[in-house]
């Protein structure tokens, strides 16, 4: 935006102003002024800073504010899918569920002679061609249980969105901690006590980095609605449970970088794919040339 003063003279607004001095601060050291014709300026190295869009505070253990780190937009920015989140609420249901060994034995199953138990006609009574028929007694179960899994499938695409969904949902609800480390002197449960009482939290999901200190993951297993989880094992129906969601500085890094990487291998697969395109199209257009010049 612009401001006038008197005599139609425009003067930039500070914060314009200051955006671009950081960016001619960021790109290059000058810029060629009057009479300076035929020199270059000269470009800096290194990317441009860059704002970014989502940031959290980074606290210690006894709760004080140490910085600021920046988060991912690619994870933080989805949109809140509820559709998605059920999904994979389902999906992680049905995979706890595990496998039923229940079974029951069928009429083929069942030992017993084969005989017809009476004739067909002149009886009187209803006409029956097996003692092992499901309406005896003694015989097969008709539908009954069979060992089986209930787990269900869905895709992986779609199980690494709804994590990424879980995850903003928590965000944005402040529901979000970030500490400066996850890490205990000795595997004391305790101090984990004292640390949820100090935080005033009711239930927890510890989000540790690979290969964990493994004095905090035992300090965390005697205590109910306390749970440790890595980057690889975190989980939409696990954050959406509990009432916040914790992590480190490094297993925050780790988590971002885990969630999103289908999204740059989709993304490398579309500029490997448009690469062999152009290479197509450059050869066909060497084999034309090619053809005219033998023409020729």
């Amino acid at each position: 935006a612009r401001s006038s003063f008197g005599h139609g003279v425009q003067v930039r607004s500070f914060a314009k102003r200051m955006t671009n001095r950081r960016t001619d601060l960021a790109v290059r050291k000058r810029r060629p002024g009057v009479g300076d014709e035929g020199m270059v300026a000269e470009v800096l190295e290194g990317t441009v800073y860059v704002e970014p869009s989502y940031e959290t505070w980074v606290h210690s253990m006894k709760g004080e504010k140490v910085s600021i780190v920046p988060l991912e937009t690619k994870v933080f920015d989805e949109d809140i899918r509820t559709d998605i989140l059920h999904r994979n609420v389902l999906y992680w249901q049905n995979k706890e569920r595990g496998w039923s060994n229940k079974r029951t034995l069928r009429r083929g199953e069942i030992s017993g002679t084969g005989k017809k138990p009476h004739k067909q006609k002149g009886t009187g009574r209803a006409r029956q061609g097996t003692k092992r028929a499901p309406h005896h007694r003694g015989g097969g179960k008709a539908h009954g249980p069979v060992p089986r899994s209930f787990e269900t499938k869905l895709n992986k695409k779609v199980r690494q969105l709804g994590n990424r969904i879980a995850l903003a949902a928590r965000f944005r609800e402040e529901n979000m901690v970030v500490l400066e480390e996850l890490k205990l002197k000795h595997p004391k449960t305790h101090a984990i006590n004292e640390l949820v009482k100090l935080w005033g939290w009711n239930s927890v999901l510890f989000v540790q980095e690979f290969e964990g200190d493994r004095n905090f993951e035992l300090a965390c297993k005697n205590i109910p609605e306390v749970e440790t989880v890595s980057p690889h094992t975190f989980n939409a129906k696990e954050a959406l449970l509990k009432e916040k969601v914790v992590l480190s500085v490094k297993s925050l890094e780790q988590i971002q970088n885990h969630l999103c990487k289908d999204i740059r291998s989709a993304r490398s697969a579309v500029v490997v794919e448009s690469e062999s395109v152009q290479e197509e199209e450059e050869l066909g257009g060497r084999e034309e040339v090619q053809q005219q010049e033998q023409m020729s």
